[in-house]
C-alpha cells in the first residue's frame, strides 16, 4: 500500500496541463554478496549470500513547468528498507539566468564529489563508494540550495550554497548550512566542501545514565558539564571534505577525505579517506581501492578529567554506584577507538551503455578488534534507463 501511495503521489505531482515536458529516468543497483566464513561480519553482510543490504531502485520525474521553472522528484525503494518505496528529493528549480540557479525542498546534500548520483552505481567505478567516506547518516536536506557554473580559462568551475535541516529517523540536523566549490581542467579536477549543523540524537539509555550521574551534583559540582557532553542535543558539528581526481580515460586516480569533528557530544572526531586507481581497456574497468577511518577515544575521555574517579561520602553503597557510573563512561568513551581499513579489488564489464556488471572482494581490517576482521565477496549489475 505504501508503495502504491507513493506511486500515485508522484504521478500527481506531475499531471498538470502546463508541464511543457515530463522527463523519467530510472536506475537500478541489484547487488548480492557474502563473507567467507560463518563468524565473519560486515556492511550489512554475512555468510548466507543476500541482496538487501546495497540494492537500490528508483525513478526520477522531472517536469517543466515554465522556461525557468521546473520540478523534480526522486521515488526510492532500498533493499536495506524492504524496497519500499520513498520521496528522497522533492524539489523545485527555478534558473535565475543561464549559469545559476535557486532549488528549494528536499534535495540531496553535496557532501561528497558522488553525491549527486550516490544512488545511481552505473555513473562510477565500485558496486558502492568506499564505507569509510561515504557511510554517513544523513544525505537529503529541507531546504533551499543555490548552484553556480561558469568558466575561468581553461577551468570550469562551480559552487553551492545550501542551508536547511536533514533528518533520518529520530536524528536531525538543524540550522544545517554550507558550501561546495569544485573546478576542472581537462584530465584533473578537484572540490571541496565545508558544513556545519547543530546534531541531535536522542537516547534513551544515555539519559538515563547521565540523569543517575546528575544527581551527584551536590557531591561534584563538575557532573553537570559531564552529563552535558554525553549527550547528543543540538551539539555544534563542522564537516570537511576534500576531493582530488586525475582522469586520463586510459587510466584514472582519485582520492577523497572527509573531517566530521562533533563538540562537546559523546562521539570522537573522525577522519575518513580513500585513494582509489583503475585502468580502462575496452569494456573492462579493472580497480584497487583503500579506505581508512580513525577516531581517538581521548577526543571523548578528555570530559572525565574534572570529576574523580571515586569519591567518599560516608555511605558504601553512594561510593560503589559513582564508582559504576564512571567506569561505564569511561567505558563509553573508551569505544569511540576506531581504526579499520580495507582493500577493494573489483572489475567492471560495460555490456553496453546504461549496464555494467561488477564483481568485487573486500578485505576489512579492524585494528582495534580483530574479532571484526572479515572479506566481502560482492557481485552486481548497475543499470539506467
Amino acid at each position: 500500500m505504501k508503495n502504491k501511495l507513493a506511486l500515485l503521489s508522484l504521478a500527481g505531482l506531475f499531471a498538470a496541463p502546463t508541464f511543457a515536458e515530463i522527463q523519467i529516468n530510472g536506475f537500478a543497483n541489484l547487488i548480492g554478496g557474502m563473507t567467507l566464513d560463518d563468524d565473519e561480519a560486515v556492511y550489512g553482510y554475512d555468510s548466507d549470500f543476500t541482496f538487501n543490504p546495497a540494492s537500490v531502485f528508483g525513478l526520477q520525474v522531472r517536469g517543466d513547468v515554465s522556461d525557468k521553472l521546473s520540478a523534480t522528484a526522486q521515488l526510492v525503494g532500498r533493499g536495506s528498507e524492504d524496497y519500499d518505496a520513498s520521496f528522497e528529493w522533492a524539489y523545485m528549480t527555478y534558473a535565475l539566468s543561464s549559469n545559476s540557479s535557486i532549488s528549494a525542498g528536499r534535495v540531496r546534500l553535496p557532501l561528497f564529489k558522488y553525491s549527486a548520483s550516490l544512488d545511481v552505481g552505473y555513473s562510477y567505478h565500485w558496486l558502492t563508494p568506499p564505507d569509510s567516506v561515504y557511510g554517513v547518516l544523513i544525505n537529503n536536506m529541507d531546504g533551499v540550495r543555490y548552484d553556480y557554473t561558469n568558466y575561468y580559462g581553461d577551468w570550469e568551475y562551480g559552487f553551492q550554497v545550501f542551508g536547511g535541516r536533514g533528518e533520518n529517523g529520530d536524528i536531525d540536523a538543524e540550522k544545517l548550512v554550507g558550501v561546495s566549490f569544485e573546478a576542472t581542467r581537462d584530465w584533473f579536477s578537484v572540490r571541496s566542501i565545508y558544513a556545519h549543523t547543530e546534531f541531535t540524537s536522542p537516547n534513551e539509555d544515555l539519559t538515563t545514565l547521565t540523569d543517575a550521574i546528575s544527581n551527584f551534583s551536590a557531591v561534584v559540582p563538575t557532573v553537570t558539564s559531564l552529563s552535558n557532553n554525553f549527550l547528543l542535543e543540538e551539539d555544534s558539528t563542522g564537516f570537511f571534505e576534500l576531493a582530488l581526481a586525475i582522469d586520463k580515460y586510459d587510466w584514472f586516480v582519485g582520492a577523497e577525505y572527509t573531517h566530521i569533528n562533533l563538540k562537546d557530544a559523546p562521539i570522537a572526531a573522525d577522519d575518513a579517506w580513500f585513494i582509489t586507481a583503475g585502468m580502462r581497456f575496452g569494456k573492462f574497468t579493472p580497480h584497487i581501492t583503500y579506505e581508512h577511518k580513525e577516531s581517538d577515544a581521548n577526543d571523548v575521555l578528555e570530559y572525565l578529567d574534572d570529576v574523580p574517579s571515586t569519591i567518599s561520602t560516608g555511605d558504601a553503597v553512594t561510593d560503589a554506584t559513582w564508582a559504576t557510573l564512571y567506569q561505564t563512561f569511561t567505558a563509553i568513551a573508551a569505544a569511540q577507538d576506531e581504526d579499520r581499513s580495507a582493500v577493494t579489488a573489483g572489475l567492471r564489464y560495460d555490456v553496453e551503455p546504461g549496464f555494467a556488471v561488477k564483481g568485487e572482494v573486500t578485505w576489512y581490517t579492524d585494528e582495534v578488534n580483530d574479532a571484526n576482521d572479515a572479506t566481502l565477496l560482492r557481485v552486481g549489475v548497475n543499470y539506467t534507463f
